[in-house]
């Protein structure tokens, strides 16, 4: 029983969602409002569908349909959160640092 435990706490994600929501917003605050309000709702979304690993297996086409965002946004939020190395990108899949 105790192994089964152990097993179970080991799925668990990896990175804490509210420093990640917490550093987002920071990050976002520099931006106008509908950029921030989409920067969350894709950090929000990476949050939901990531492994527990901390990684997105989807491509930016997929990810604008999911969430009805614009590519050129999506692009924009993406590289915000790149290049405060909170993410990074490697073909077809989105990761936290």
């Amino acid at each position: 029983m105790k192994v089964m435990e152990n097993q179970v706490h080991s799925h668990a994600k990896v990175f804490s969602e509210d420093k990640i929501l917490n550093d987002s917003r920071e990050y976002f605050s520099s931006e106008t409002e509908k950029t921030a309000e989409i920067g969350e709702k894709f950090v929000h979304y990476f949050l939901k569908n990531a492994s527990s690993e901390g990684v997105l297996f989807k491509t930016i086409k997929e990810i604008t349909a999911d969430i009805n965002i614009s590519h050129q946004t999506l692009t924009k939020v993406l590289k915000t959160l790149e290049s405060k190395e909170v993410i990074y990108r490697r073909n077809g899949i989105i990761g936290l640092w």
